[in-house]
């Protein structure tokens, strides 16, 4: 009798986890699952972004030295076919280049532009750098790119810089592009690919009480688009909400943090990744708690 019981257990325990591992494929796609995953915890926001100009060479070297494990890009591509760094795709904020829109423009055009000026007369006559040059630089380093795809139709131009210096396995890509996460995700599925989402919870309640509708947002979101990593505002999440996607096998990494104890807060919660204007700042944080 307790022998017949102990296999009826076993069944039992053998039936919940074949139940629970098709819910989990149900709700997240189980391609994704296969998809690799980065653990990259101090992302330096388009380089040290406080320190320098961002989606500079400089600012990434700074980064590096920072302790970046990380570093964040924004990419388009020049009327020629040059993806180039550029967070804006208007080149009057970051390149004095007024309202002409850079897409439009041949990379030969755009290397006429002070890419640091802007940010102070000390950061004078720095260019802006083609996703080659930002691959090459972080190439070798304990420092990984994170690119964020600007626009469509780029995809395969991005993926053939990296796969020219042999970095997939080191390279994420990001994009607020539901169709670009797809293509990537068709493309090449072993690199990581992370959903940005934001929203604007104003007159919607606290963002604890929108944690269980972002949820459900959220979970279609990873489940249309195949990838189990979204990379959120940090505005719109609580604990509770970090709680239930991390539950349901998402990794939850966020943007762009610079107060430190916001930083600490989010740690606690279980996000793996942060996205800092202020590496220096996160990675004296990281210090302290391995060392408890």
């Amino acid at each position: 009798m307790r022998k017949f019981m102990y296999l009826r257990l076993s069944l039992m325990t053998g039936t919940f986890l074949l139940l629970a591992t098709l819910f989990n494929s149900t709700v997240l796609g189980q391609t994704a699952s296969a998809m690799p995953i980065q653990y990259w915890t101090n992302i330096a926001h388009r380089g040290a972004s406080f320190l320098a100009p961002e989606n500079t060479l400089l600012a990434y070297r700074i980064a590096i030295s920072a302790g970046a494990n990380g570093a964040e890009c924004d990419v388009y591509s020049t009327a020629d076919g040059v993806i180039v760094l550029s967070h804006d795709r208007l080149a009057k904020r970051t390149m004095g280049g007024g309202d002409q829109d850079i897409t439009k423009l041949n990379f030969e055009d755009i290397q006429k532009f002070d890419a640091g000026y802007w940010k102070g007369k000390q950061f004078q006559n720095e260019k802006v750098p083609t996703l080659d040059e930002y691959l090459a630089l972080l190439k070798e380093t304990s420092c990984h790119p994170v690119i964020e795809i600007k626009m469509d139709e780029i995809e395969q131009p991005v993926l053939d810089a990296i796969y020219k210096h042999d970095m997939i396995n080191e390279t994420a890509i990001i994009s607020f592009s539901t169709n670009v996460v797809k293509k990537i995700r068709q493309l090449e599925p072993n690199i990581c690919v992370a959903f940005l989402y934001s929203e604007d919870l104003k007159d919607k309640g606290t963002v604890e009480e929108n944690a269980d509708r972002l949820f459900e947002t959220l979970i279609c979101y990873s489940k249309e688009l195949d990838t189990v990593v979204l990379d959120l505002a940090y505005s719109i999440l609580s604990e509770k909400l970090v709680k239930k996607l991390k539950d349901a096998g998402i990794h939850v990494w966020c943007w762009t943090v610079n107060d430190t104890k916001q930083m600490e807060t989010l740690l606690d919660w279980g996000v793996e990744s942060i996205t800092t204007d202020r590496p220096e700042l996160l990675s004296e944080i990281l210090k302290k708690r391995k060392t408890k």
